[in-house]
C-alpha cells in the first residue's frame, strides 16, 4: 500500500501556513503567500520532502470563502486530492485546544485529514460560472442589506421631522435607496443571463421553478449551493446541510429532550425556503392541505412548516434526478 503524505494548509488572506505530516508523525511547517506563484512553490517544496518515497499526497485546508478559492482551483487544476473542510468540523474533532496559532493550526489540519482519512471527502473545485454566481449572489446579499439599513434610517429621520428639518437628510437616503434599487436590479439581471448562457444551468433553473414553493432566489441558490446538484449525493444530506432535519436530544432516563432541528446551518438557503413555505402555504394548494391537516390534529405550526421546506427540497432533487417538470398528484402528502 502506498504510503501517504498529509499537508494541512492553514489559509489567510494574505499567507499560507503548510505543515507536511509524514506516517511516522515527523512534521514540517513552511509558510507561503496566498497567490498563484506561492502554491507552486507550496508544491515544490511538497514533492522536495517526498522526493525520497513516493507518496501519494493528500492536501486539506479549512473553506474560508474567498481566501480558499485560489488553492481549490490550483489543485484541481492538477488532479491533486483535497479536502476543503468545514473549520467548525475540524475544531470539533480534535478535542481541547489551548491557544491558537497559524502554524499550530496547520499541523492540526494534517492530523485531522490523517485521523478521518477513511471518512473524507475529497473534492473539485467548482466550476468558475458557479464561483462567480456564487460572488454575484453574496454581491445581491450586501445590497439589500444595504437597502435595508438606507429605509431604516429614512423611518427614524421621519420621526424626527416634526421637530428639526430633516429634507436634505431624507433626500439623501432616498437617493441612496433608489441608487441600491438600480444596483440590485443589476446584479439579479447579471445572475439570471449567466444562466441562460449555460444551458444545462438555464433547464435545471425551469425544472427547480416548476415545484411549488421555488422561486427565482431559491432556485438561483440551490445551483450555486449544490454546485449545480453535484455537491450532495441525495435531499437528506442538503436537509442537514441547510439545517431541516431533525434530531432527537435524549440521554439515559432523565433527558427528554424534544426533537428539533440544529443551529448548524446554512442559515441564508434556509430562510429562503422558509419564505418559500410561508408563502406556498397562502395558496389552495397541497401544502396548504397538508399544513391545515397537521395543525388540525395538534402538530406545532413551526414542525409543519419544517416538513413543508424538506417537501420542497425533496421534490426539487426529483425534478432534477429525473429531469421532468413537477407533477402534483391528487392526494399527495
Amino acid at each position: 500500500m502506498q504510503k501517504k503524505l498529509f499537508i494541512g494548509i492553514d489559509i489567510s488572506k494574505l499567507v499560507m501556513d503548510a505543515t507536511v505530516l509524514f506516517p511516522d508523525g515527523r512534521h514540517d511547517h513552511h509558510q507561503f503567500k496566498n497567490s498563484r506563484a506561492g502554491f507552486n512553490q507550496l508544491l515544490r517544496w511538497v514533492r522536495r520532502l517526498s522526493s525520497k518515497e513516493a507518496y501519494e499526497l493528500i492536501f486539506g485546508f479549512e473553506d474560508t470563502g474567498v481566501y480558499s478559492i485560489g488553492i481549490g482551483r490550483f489543485l484541481s487544476g492538477l488532479k491533486l486530492r483535497f479536502v476543503s473542510e468545514n473549520a467548525y468540523r475540524i475544531r470539533r474533532s480534535m478535542g481541547i485546544q489551548r491557544g491558537k496559532d497559524d502554524k499550530a493550526d496547520s499541523l492540526l489540519i494534517a492530523r485531522y485529514l490523517k485521523r478521518n482519512l477513511e471518512e473524507l471527502s475529497f473534492g473539485q473545485a467548482a466550476p468558475d460560472l458557479l464561483l462567480e454566481l456564487g460572488q454575484l449572489s453574496s454581491q445581491r446579499e450586501r445590497l439589500l442589506k444595504e437597502r435595508a439599513a438606507h429605509k431604516t434610517r429614512i423611518k427614524e429621520l421621519k420621526v424626527l421631522e416634526g421637530c428639526l428639518d430633516m429634507r436634505f437628510l431624507l433626500r439623501i437616503e432616498a437617493d441612496m435607496v433608489r441608487l441600491l434599487d438600480k444596483k440590485l436590479r443589476e446584479v439579479e439581471e447579471e445572475i439570471g443571463k449567466r444562466i441562460k448562457a449555460q444551458e444545462g444551468l438555464q433547464e435545471k433553473k425551469e425544472l427547480l421553478c416548476s415545484v411549488p414553493g421555488v422561486g427565482e432566489q431559491i432556485a438561483n441558490q440551490m445551483l450555486i449551493i449544490t454546485r449545480g446538484f453535484t455537491r450532495f449525493p441525495d435531499w437528506r444530506k442538503f436537509s442537514c446541510y441547510a439545517g431541516l432535519a431533525p434530531f432527537k436530544h435524549t440521554s439515559g432516563t432523565s433527558v427528554r429532550g424534544r426533537t428539533k432541528v440544529s443551529k448548524i446551518a446554512n442559515k441564508k438557503i434556509k430562510a429562503l425556503l422558509t419564505m418559500g413555505a410561508l408563502t406556498s402555504i397562502k395558496s389552495k394548494n397541497e401544502y396548504r392541505q397538508y399544513y391545515e391537516r397537521k395543525t388540525a390534529e395538534g402538530k406545532h405550526p413551526m414542525a409543519v412548516l419544517n416538513a413543508i421546506k424538506n417537501k420542497i427540497v425533496s421534490r426539487m432533487f426529483a425534478v432534477i434526478e429525473r429531469n421532468t417538470p413537477y407533477v402534483c398528484l391528487q392526494g399527495r402528502d
